[in-house]
């Protein structure tokens, strides 16, 4: 089973398959990728995904974001394509000492949340979930599915660290053209994720307890626990 999957010109295409999770069992794969914009697919990228019933792109980028760099899987046939924004005319945080706050404010705007969760638990096969480079938002709602699945937290913390090495390259690339570029653009350190995901938990007392709250319904939670869990 692969990772990291390359497909086109994604560079962060990962699968969340093969995480020790609830009961001892581990999150199946093929089920749930996570990745940056989808560009660049041949017809052999395409028919990779659809042999493998991944058919459900949800999109968490903004609509103006969508407008500049459409979703090539948006205009192929046999994907059912959803925009479901994360965020809603506000940014992510300028400043590294606030990011951690910048994602839980992000979660807290729960209507958000539970739109794209409820695509991904009506989902008739596997989803592929998305924003432009696969970290930020991409990372959230991952760490939301793998917390639901009973994954620990370090886990959870790997798989959001990785998104760094997968997009050192083009982060170099953007330094030379903007020289002034944050420090911190493109990094994915663990306490980011990590103080993020205990003010949740302080908040919510845990990931299903948060998206219970915000509206998920138990049959929706028994949807995606199903995709992201085999049978005992």
């Amino acid at each position: 089973m692969l990772r990291h999957i390359p497909l086109g010109r994604m560079n962060n295409l990962r699968d969340l398959g093969g995480y020790p999770g609830s009961g001892g069992r581990a999150t199946a794969w093929e089920r749930f990728l996570r990745g940056d914009n989808p560009l660049g697919l041949e017809g052999r990228d395409i028919q990779w995904l659809l042999d493998r019933d991944i058919t459900t792109v949800i999109d968490l980028r903004t609509p103006a974001e969508v407008e500049r760099k459409p979703d090539q899987l948006s205009a192929v046939e046999g994907f059912h394509y959803v925009n479901c924004p994360l965020l809603e005319g506000e940014n992510m945080p300028n400043l590294a000492e606030d990011v951690a706050r910048g994602y839980f404010d992000l979660l807290d705007r729960g209507d958000l949340v539970r739109a794209a969760m409820g695509t991904a638990a009506a989902a008739p096969g596997g989803v592929l979930f998305h924003c432009t480079a696969g970290k930020d938002r991409t990372g959230l709602f991952a760490a939301l599915l793998l917390s639901l699945a009973g994954v620990s937290r370090a886990d959870i913390l790997a798989d959001y660290q990785v998104s760094e090495t997968y997009l050192a390259d083009i982060i170099q690339r953007i330094r030379r053209v903007v020289p002034d570029l944050a420090p911190f653009a493109g990094a994915s350190r663990s306490d980011y994720l990590d103080g993020c995901l205990d003010l949740l938990e302080e908040a919510y007392g845990s990931a299903e307890g948060y998206l219970r709250t915000i509206g998920v319904t138990g049959a929706e939670l028994n949807a995606l626990l199903k995709k992201l869990l085999p049978p005992c």
